[in-house]
């Protein structure tokens, strides 16, 4: 018994920061599950198609706003945690440079909705979004996670989302109040970040003040490469959205959409683990505790796919009725990358990463995203492009991330 309880006062911070994680994950899951299968019915399958389609669209842009710094500040708030001007100096570069950002990612919007045909026709509901970007400039939830301090940008996240719960009973009622989702969602999230802002400057004494152009470019370069993975990461995630949207329709985007978001709830469990260890195994290198919670979730995740399998049918018509059914052998294909996702995000993060092998990290991302684009180039080459092949060319280019992430981690001797 006291050796339990020594463990656990050792690990006591580890701990509860994967409690407060994973009410955070869940909470993000839960809380849209919530609200899908009232939105696509409430909607239709059409205009849900478009909204996912537009979310897809402004992913990009969020992605260009937050530059790789959710990645690589974490890191260096971790590291320099004890050094309160430091750490005020990071964050302050990281807010300032993402102001910048999101005035040249609304330039870049104003001319696509100008010039893109497909764009124009909704363009209100892409000014809709408007305060998601807002929000994506000023999150300081990277400090909290770099201090490894969850409680607080836990207790915000559920309340803004609980907040964003109520608004969609309340007020969507029809198609035409298909703007109003990502308004709901920009004022929870933008409350929530604001509330984070006053807490990190007001009562955790951080300093702001305008980083010289130094350091900005110092900034940047240190974010670049994770800027270029995470670029390749979203190719992978949203294009397929994006061409099902372009070349096919908005109702494949639904069938796409509905069974993406039943693996990627699955997938939240271990997306917690890696959260919680990575700054700590950053300071430690303790790449035991990696091995040993892998271990555990392979274990795991395969009984979970076979369940998944299973259920797939059942669990599809929960969230969008017998009419969207077609997403069922969408399930069974992105399932694979249960299992898949599981390994390489272990050897990628809390091994090659916190080991200091940043430039393996980031290269087996983009070598992902290549086989992706050329697998997808063949399909639009041979006019073959659909829900199914799309989602075959997510779990290839998955596949070739885990054997470039395991050949290094052999090289390293990390596994």
């Amino acid at each position: 018994m006291n050796e339990i309880k020594e463990k656990f006062v050792r690990h006591k911070t580890l701990i509860q920061n994967f409690n407060f994680m994973s009410i955070l994950q869940i909470s993000q899951v839960l809380f849209p599950f919530a609200t899908y299968p009232y939105l696509i019915r409430v909607l239709g399958k059409e205009t849900f198609g478009l909204l996912t389609y537009s979310t897809a669209i402004i992913a990009y842009l969020i992605m260009f706003i937050n530059f790789g710094f959710n990645i690589s500040e974490i890191k260096e708030i971790s590291i320099h945690r004890d050094d309160r001007e430091k750490v005020s100096e990071i964050v302050s570069s990281v807010i300032a440079i993402r102001l910048l950002l999101l005035i040249v990612s609304i330039l870049i919007l104003l001319i696509c909705l100008s010039t893109v045909s497909i764009l124009k026709t909704h363009k209100l509901l892409y000014f809709s979004y408007l305060g998601v970007m807002i929000n994506a400039a000023i999150d300081p939830s990277f400090y909290f996670q770099g201090i490894e301090r969850m409680k607080f940008t836990t207790i915000i996240s559920v309340l803004s989302s609980l907040l964003f719960l109520i608004l969609i009973f309340l007020f969507v009622k029809n198609e035409g109040h298909v703007n109003l989702v990502p308004l709901f969602t920009s004022f929870g999230a933008f409350t929530g970040s604001a509330f984070g802002l006053y807490t990190a400057f007001k009562n955790d004494n951080l300093k702001f003040y305008f980083p010289h152009t130094k350091q900005i470019k110092a900034h940047i370069v240190e974010s670049l490469p994770f800027f270029s993975s995470r670029l390749s990461v979203l190719l992978m995630e949203k294009t397929n959205t994006v061409l099902l949207g372009s070349f096919i329709g908005y109702t494949q985007v639904s069938y796409y959409d509905i069974a993406a978001k039943l693996v990627a709830a699955l997938k939240v469990p271990f997306g917690i683990i890696n959260q919680v260890i990575f700054p700590n195994v950053s300071k430690t290198k303790n790449i035991v505790l990696v091995k040993k919670a892998l271990v555990i979730l392979i274990i795991f995740y395969t009984f979970g796919y076979f369940s998944l399998y299973l259920l797939a049918p059942f669990l599809v018509v929960i969230l969008g009725g017998h009419n969207v059914l077609p997403s069922t052998k969408v399930v069974y294909i992105l399932g694979i990358t249960l299992i898949i996702d599981l390994i390489s995000t272990f050897m990628g993060a809390p091994m090659l990463l916190a080991t200091g092998h940043k430039r393996e990290y980031n290269m087996s991302i983009i070598i992902g995203s290549i086989i992706y684009i050329v697998y997808v180039f063949l399909l639009y080459l041979f006019k073959s492009i659909g829900l199914y092949q799309l989602t075959i060319a997510t779990v290839c280019s998955g596949f070739f991330i885990l054997l470039f992430r395991s050949y290094y981690c052999r090289i390293y001797k990390l596994i």
